[in-house]
């Protein structure tokens, strides 16, 4: 393989599981690495990974994992995020109200 070559490998996640948005962030992390495709096909998200390097097949299966992984993650730091946004609200509307920039 040279270093012009371009190795294709297909993902796939659940719709019912994770957003597209959180597929979108999680790939994000990882396009100096390799570029995609995403495709919603009814109930599954298909993404198509294009590696442009001599990685090894055992490195793009290491890529692969670390892929679902960041999906995972990014799909749990939106639901800490949802979780948490009401106790972030009523900190930041104190921090405020204790500056003077909005009266009593």
């Amino acid at each position: 393989m040279t270093g012009t070559d371009v190795v294709s490998v297909d993902l796939s996640f659940d719709n019912n599981v994770f957003s597209i948005d959180t597929i979108k962030r999680a790939l994000y992390r990882f396009a100096d690495r390799c570029s995609f495709d995403i495709q919603s096909l009814d109930q599954q998200t298909k993404v198509t990974l294009h590696i442009t390097s001599s990685l090894s097949r055992p490195a793009i299966d290491d890529l692969c994992a670390r892929i679902r992984n960041e999906v995972l993650d990014q799909d749990l730091r939106d639901t800490l995020s949802r979780e948490t946004a009401n106790i972030r609200t009523l900190i930041l509307a104190n921090a405020f109200s204790n500056t003077g920039l909005i009266e009593s």
